[in-house]
């Protein structure tokens, strides 16, 4: 027998398809798993020639949405393919970082060269991007740099080594945007003291 499973993904707040962006994993019984992606907005698609029939286990997890597990029991029938629609509903992080961009302001740097700074940041699939305007003393280009400490991502403005030239103002805006993991948890933009931060489980990198 040979299994069609399809994972249909919707928001549970909007009802929405939403499965652009989920990865996971579905579990056999027997302890065999299958990975699958995003196939269209609603449905996931993974190599299901290998599945057993039996009890499943699937996990989805996205950016911003807390995990989803959902269970489907599959009966044996040799004589046909076998298709299960499992539908999961993921819900909205509490602590995410929602669609619509979250502003921060920081406060005054008594390192120097950082008066304020201001930012809005925004999710867009699997990208974290960072844009905003800062004052600074220098006369240099600002950069966006990451960086982990923990479970926490600090995104800090600085000076660059481009100089601006003629086009020195205290007043510059910065742009970044970063790579946040398939299985990013827990998102959340916070007030640091100096920069903003954000808080997520695995690995960040600059975006391509």
């Amino acid at each position: 027998m040979r299994i069609s499973m399809v994972v249909e993904v919707r928001d549970a707040a909007t009802g929405r398809p939403a499965a652009s962006g989920v990865t996971g994993v579905s579990e056999h019984e027997s302890g065999e798993i299958t990975e699958f992606t995003a196939g269209s907005d609603l449905t996931l698609d993974g190599n299901w020639g290998r599945e057993l029939p039996g009890e499943h286990t699937i996990t989805v997890w996205k950016p911003g949405y807390l995990p989803y597990v959902a269970n489907a029991d599959v009966d044996a029938d040799m004589c046909h393919v076998k298709r299960e629609i499992v539908e999961a509903e993921i819900a909205p992080d509490p602590r995410a970082v929602p669609e619509d961009p979250i502003s921060f302001t920081e406060g005054p740097d008594t390192t120097g060269g950082w008066p304020s700074a201001s930012a809005e940041v925004q999710v867009y699939g699997d990208t974290l991007e960072i844009k905003g305007l800062a004052q600074t003393r220098s006369c240099t280009e600002l950069r966006v740099v990451a960086f982990r400490s923990g479970t926490r991502l600090h995104a800090q403005v600085e000076p660059s080594d481009l100089p601006l030239g003629d086009e020195c103002v205290g007043s510059r805006r910065f742009e970044a945007r970063f790579s946040l993991p398939s299985r990013a948890t827990n998102l959340l933009v916070t007030n640091a003291v100096y920069f903003p931060a954000v808080l997520f489980d695995g690995e960040v990198r600059p975006a391509e």
